[in-house]
C-alpha cells in the first residue's frame, strides 16, 4: 500500500506542482462530476479528507490536501 501511496502523491505532485487540489481538480483525479463531489462533502462519504477555508457560505471553500488525495485513491486501487 505505501508503495501505491507514494506513486500517486508523487504523481499529483508532479501534474498539480501544489500542496492542496480544489473540487474541480479532485472530481477530474475521482473521474466523478464536481456535483457527486459536492454531494459527498455535504454528507461527509465517499470523499478525500478536507479542510473549509474562508469564513461565511458566498466565501467559504472547500480544498483537499495532495495528500489526502493520494491516500484516498492509493486506497481505492487496492479495492479493485
Amino acid at each position: 500500500m505505501q508503495d501505491t501511496y507514494n506513486e500517486v502523491l508523487k504523481d499529483l505532485k508532479a501534474k498539480y506542482k501544489k500542496q492542496a487540489l480544489t473540487i474541480q481538480e479532485v472530481a477530474k483525479e475521482l473521474s466523478i462530476s464536481t456535483g457527486s463531489l459536492r454531494n459527498g462533502v455535504r454528507l461527509g462519504k465517499n470523499v478525500p479528507n478536507y479542510k473549509n477555508v474562508g469564513h461565511g457560505e458566498q466565501r467559504s471553500k472547500v480544498i483537499f490536501p495532495i495528500h489526502e488525495v493520494a491516500k484516498y485513491l492509493s486506497n481505492l486501487q487496492q479495492v479493485f
